[in-house]
């Protein structure tokens, strides 16, 4: 994320100064301020594109996850009967469906406050995450069925 706002913020002050080298004699100079203006312009621009771009996953991940949940609710209940009945292959699962609904919440409640450089880190493990609470859940319905 530093990079690229300082990527872009060198590309504006770069093509700022050389419009100002081919500018005729009778037009303004550009000055160091309004570099520094158009400059800070151009971070601006790019950290709210960043956030732009993480608030859309977040709603991506989101509507992933609360799509699985709901698949899982009949699930979920099916693996609770099961256990209470005592079956231990049940408890297992129901324990294994849990422990991975938890890493999901836990992971996208750290995703929401992160900064945009620890959530570019961040977003892999969230998928990881996702993935593998829609195995758990493909593997608790052939177990429970």
């Amino acid at each position: 994320m530093k990079r690229l706002v300082c990527l872009t913020a060198a590309i504006v002050a770069v093509a700022l100064l050389a419009l100002a080298g081919c500018s005729g004699d009778d037009e303004q100079k550009v000055t160091a301020e309004q570099v520094k203006k158009q400059a800070q312009e151009a971070v601006n621009t790019a950290v709210a594109y960043s956030k732009q771009q993480k608030d859309e996953l977040m709603a991506k991940f989101s509507e992933q996850y609360d799509s699985l949940m709901k698949q899982g609710d009949e699930l979920m209940a099916k693996a609770k009967e099961q256990a209470a009945a005592g079956q231990e292959k049940a408890k297992q699962v129901l324990a294994d469906l849990q422990q991975k609904q938890k890493a999901v919440q836990e992971k996208m409640a750290a995703m929401k406050d992160a900064s945009a450089e620890a959530w570019a880190q961040a977003k892999p493990e969230l998928e990881k995450a996702l993935e593998n609470l829609k195995e758990a859940y493909k593997k608790a319905m052939a177990e429970l069925q």
